[in-house]
């Protein structure tokens, strides 16, 4: 079975597609391809090139995936960064075609907004995000600008963050996870869904990444593929991105040490599971 990966590339660098596809397939997994831009890299450099692709683009590329016949083979949609507001209509189709082929196939939602309160998508981008692809979602994956957004509220404490995952059950979703928690000498991630609330956390580390939205995202998909179990997903997530983290830290390189943590990856599988807190 394959996950079809719908979100940014870079050239250069490890976000978007660049990081969550050698993830995925380290981990055993199949995964379909569709980048959403073209980019140099990404822009914590300070300056990138490249463009976004049409949605028209994308759509030709999804429909020409289905017209193969091989939706069937299909366990998970993600989608992640949206070039332009029209392609979330072209990932909605796509949904609803692996899901007609395959019922029990997930959408796993990374609404790839914008972070600190600082939105980075074009206009329209959130919007149909909200509106038309958290409706469709199984699992979304906000961080904690984005969950505001996204229930147009503002999330101060940790009840307002998880009063706010409640609010998007009620939208679609049966699994929402904030990530990026700030807590004193740790970062933590919260589960959410009808069942309770499971948190797991690393060690906070003093510096800035780019593509740990997007590699948590792919990790997730997978480990909650394989277990469908919230608190042993999200243990081995965060568990796989602090060893991504902590070796990027360790080298001080700007991008994330992604490719020799490889063969590592699935050793986070063992972990026990998160702490059910609720």
């Amino acid at each position: 079975m394959a996950i079809l990966s719908i979100q940014s590339a870079v050239a250069y660098g490890y976000v978007g597609n660049a990081v969550a596809v050698p993830a995925l397939q380290a981990l055993g997994e199949e995964v379909w391809r569709v980048d959403t831009v073209g980019f140099s890299n990404h822009p914590g450099h300070g300056q990138l090139s490249g463009d976004s692709r049409p949605a028209s683009e994308i759509r030709e590329i999804l429909d020409g995936i289905e017209a193969l016949g091989v939706m069937r083979d299909c366990a998970a949609v993600l989608s992640g960064y949206l070039g332009e507001a029209a392609t979330a209509s072209a990932v909605a189709k796509a949904v609803a075609a692996v899901r007609r082929a395959n019922p029990e196939a997930l959408y796993l939602l990374d609404p790839v907004i914008g972070d600190d309160g600082r939105v980075f998508v074009r206009e329209g981008v959130m919007e149909a995000i909200r509106d038309q692809l958290l409706p469709l979602s199984d699992v979304v994956l906000p961080n904690l600008s984005e969950l505001g957004w996204l229930v147009a509220g503002s999330i101060g404490p940790l009840s307002d963050a998880l009063a706010g995952a409640r609010t998007l059950l009620e939208r679609g979703p049966s699994v929402v996870v904030i990530t990026g928690v700030e807590e004193k000498a740790e970062i933590a991630a919260y589960g959410v869904s009808a069942d309770g609330v499971w948190r797991a956390a690393a060690p906070r580390r003093d510096r800035r990444f780019n593509g740990t939205g997007d590699l948590f995202a792919a990790l997730f998909t997978r480990w909650f593929l394989r277990s469908q179990d919230l608190g042993s997903a999200l243990s081995a997530t965060v568990a796989g991105l602090d060893l991504v983290t902590g070796e990027t830290e360790r080298r001080g390189t700007k991008e994330l040490t992604i490719i020799p943590v490889l063969p590592r990856l699935a050793t986070t599988g063992d972990r026990r599971p998160a702490a059910k807190i609720s």
